[in-house]
């Protein structure tokens, strides 16, 4: 009776093999650890700023009023998701428009054509009756703004619901994505001394990331 043996690979097949797997496997664990970089520096503002570089930290810029216009714009303790620890904050100082931003250029891990998942786990107004419903049309508005390339969005924040927001950005061929959080406030024409509307109305930031989304 013949016997069948059956048939082995080469000792040649099977490293090549064994390589192949090898490199697959370190190719999807260096996509996970892209997915999982963080890209923002200081998202969670515990270190000190605004600093001078929007490149490696945030920045902080006066669209309308100056610094006379702001009675606090950086980090308080006020302004922290949790108890203990530091946020971005941005609070008016009088009845006249106020308007400021944090900024942050990413420019680092950037690529074409790639999806970046930004997200803010806390953004909030402080003063209700200021907000609109949709709160893009209010006297206060929070918001949070990326732009890419000739491309932006707007993320608004509320008065009732702390977070968080989220959006997807599509890199460009710029290959750097900006980040801004913003606190606008109107002219307040009623505000009197007995209710000083304007120190209510405030912006609060805190732990914010942008990271690859596969």
């Amino acid at each position: 009776m013949k016997t069948t043996m059956p048939y082995q690979f080469p000792r040649s097949s099977r490293c090549r093999c064994a390589a192949g797997r090898l490199l697959l496997a370190l190719a999807l664990l260096l996509c996970a650890s892209a997915g999982a970089q963080e890209l923002l520096k200081n998202g969670n503002f515990e270190a000190p700023f605004p600093g001078s570089d929007a490149t490696t930290n945030w920045t902080l810029v006066y669209v309308d009023g100056g610094p006379s216009d702001f009675a606090i714009a950086g980090q308080t303790t006020e302004a922290s998701r949790a108890g203990g620890g530091r946020g971005a904050h941005l609070r008016a100082n009088n009845y006249n428009f106020a308007h400021a931003y944090f900024k942050q250029l990413v420019r680092t891990g950037i690529t074409n054509g790639g999806h970046y998942n930004l997200t803010i786990q806390k953004m909030k107004a402080g003063f209700a009756s200021y907000v609109g419903n949709p709160p893009e049309t209010g006297k206060l508005r929070v918001f949070m703004t990326a732009i890419s390339g000739t491309w932006s969005t707007n993320v608004y924040g509320n008065a009732d619901v702390v977070g968080p927001y989220s959006v997807i950005v599509t890199g460009s061929p710029s290959r750097s994505i900006e980040i801004q959080l913003h606190m606008a406030k109107d002219w307040m024409p009623a505000e009197v001394a007995e209710d000083p509307k304007h120190m209510k109305c405030t912006g609060w930031f805190d732990d914010i990331s942008l990271t690859w989304a596969p």
